[in-house]
């Protein structure tokens, strides 16, 4: 999350805000020093940034509003096939997972390719990789039921600390979703299904301890179950954790390292004494061992029969809201296109949020969030058919989402930096005025499905449906 400087006196979407860069409160720096993923120069080393997912460089400072229209393309390279998500950017190459399971070592200077680690398996993957930049290790999803462990330099297979790492017995229905993150010591890996649901998969999240590789194993059904499980081991079914940022962890300090998922359709029955976590918010404690907390719609059984997944977006940390009292908030959204604000210290059971907000489009993309220099938070949200600001407004100690802008074209999951908003959809990655969303520079790729940009050392990178990685520059 980034705070951003203005000459305005009103925080609105009229005066001139997010013009540059400045890093943000120290509860939030803190928190990123506890993950051994640390952004360095203007790196990119995880999904959405930091292990908050944030969306939002602190570090750029080639790229503003008075350079972006500079950006043209600098190369571009052909992988084996597309990648769902975004590449991340350390210790000067990118690293990009595809979906047939091969992960790419690309030199960001001109787009060579310095090494490839394949894997193989009966299905694929839409997970994305995570750079420990001061391990020099790079973390790998497998098409192979497998997290692999390799080094930055070479793309050697490191065989310690138990790696690899499996995180599924059935990867015929069991897919590698999101996207690794990394904090506190610990690796996150999420699974879900295949398109269509097939098969008797049960989504769960997989938490690694770096010291020594042990595990604990979160089942979205038959939770009771820290363990891998076998075919049918669980009667029930489903559950997948599949949004793009898989798990997201707490970067309040006061939190200690929570981490939460967002679960799709599946049976939910914790408030009977059951455990079933279908289209639920759960938190849970760093180590994955423990859940705390929960949250789940009132009308969970309308969206698992009508296949309306709130998962289809992760939790977004929005920084402390200090006016408020309910200062420490989360906003969820699903394919029903709801906004839920939550509070992140009581997520509230069933039908326990705070107030809703219909954007009328689904949500398969992750928000960026960032401060502008009034302290005021901003959500920036891509959907098939625009991307839509909000302003975080407290009003007598009361919180909510107030609707700022709407761009004409959609975009998936944004990249923020220097008050500029990076959005992809078919046909081009685009630059928008964060204050505005008007549109300040656009480059030309292919089709896209869930691919995004992402911002690093004065570099705009996307991939698309053909398996090609762009790489845009100043």
């Amino acid at each position: 999350m980034g705070v951003f400087s203005d000459t305005g006196s009103t925080p609105v979407a009229s005066t001139n805000l997010f013009k540059s860069m400045r890093p943000i409160a120290v509860v939030l720096l803190c928190a990123l020093l506890m993950s051994p993923a640390i952004a360095g120069a203007a790196d990119w080393p995880l999904f959405g940034y930091d292990s908050a997912r944030s969306g939002t460089t602190q570090d750029e400072r080639a790229i503003t509003a008075a350079t972006v229209h500079k950006l043209h393309r600098i190369w571009s390279v052909k992988l084996d096939s597309a990648s769902e998500g975004s590449a991340v950017a350390a210790a000067g190459d990118l690293f990009i997972t595809t979906r047939e399971g091969v992960t790419y070592a690309i030199d960001a200077a001109n787009g060579a390719i310095k090494w490839k680690f394949v894997t193989r398996g009966p299905g694929i993957t839409t997970a994305m990789p995570a750079v420990d930049a001061n391990a020099g290790i790079v973390y790998a999803p497998g098409a192979d039921a497998h997290i692999h462990k390799l080094t930055i330099a070479d793309g050697m297979e490191q065989k310690t600390g138990g790696f690899p790492i499996l995180i599924t017995l059935i990867p015929q229905y069991d897919k590698d979703a999101s996207a690794l993150n990394l904090a506190n010591g610990y690796l996150y890996a999420t699974t879900s299904g295949y398109l269509g649901d097939f098969g008797p998969y049960v989504g769960h999240l997989v938490t690694v301890d770096l010291r020594d590789g042990h595990t604990h194993v979160f089942n979205v059904e038959c939770s009771n179950e820290d363990r891998i499980l076998p075919e049918r081991a669980c009667p029930d079914f489903q559950g997948g954790v599949w949004a793009r940022a898989g798990a997201v962890v707490d970067p309040d300090p006061s939190m200690h390292g929570r981490v939460y998922i967002a679960t799709g359709n599946g049976l939910f029955n914790a408030s009977s004494g059951g455990h079933g976590h279908g289209d639920s918010v759960i938190a849970l404690s760093a180590n994955g061992a423990t859940a705390l907390d929960s949250f789940t719609p009132a009308n969970q059984d309308e969206l698992n029969s009508t296949d309306m997944d709130l998962g289809s977006m992760a939790p977004v940390m929005l920084p402390s809201q200090t006016k408020s009292r309910t200062p420490l908030l989360a906003v969820q959204g699903g394919k029903d296109g709801i906004l839920r604000l939550l509070d992140r210290r009581h997520l509230g059971g069933v039908g326990g949020e705070l107030a809703d907000v219909s954007i009328g489009d689904g949500i398969y993309s992750q928000p960026a969030v960032a401060n502008d220099s009034h302290d005021v938070t901003w959500l920036f949200i891509g959907t098939v058919s625009a991307v839509r600001s909000f302003r975080v407004v407290t009003t007598s100690g009361s919180t909510r989402l107030e609707s700022a802008w709407k761009s004409s074209a959609g975009g998936t999951s944004p990249a923020v930096a220097n008050g500029l908003v990076f959005v992809a959809a078919d046909g081009a990655v685009r630059a928008l005025d964060a204050r505005d969303g008007d549109t300040r520079w656009s480059g030309a790729i292919g089709s896209i499905h869930w691919e995004s940009p992402i911002v690093a050392n004065g570099r705009v990178y996307v991939s698309d449906e053909s398996g090609t990685l762009f790489a845009f520059g100043l």
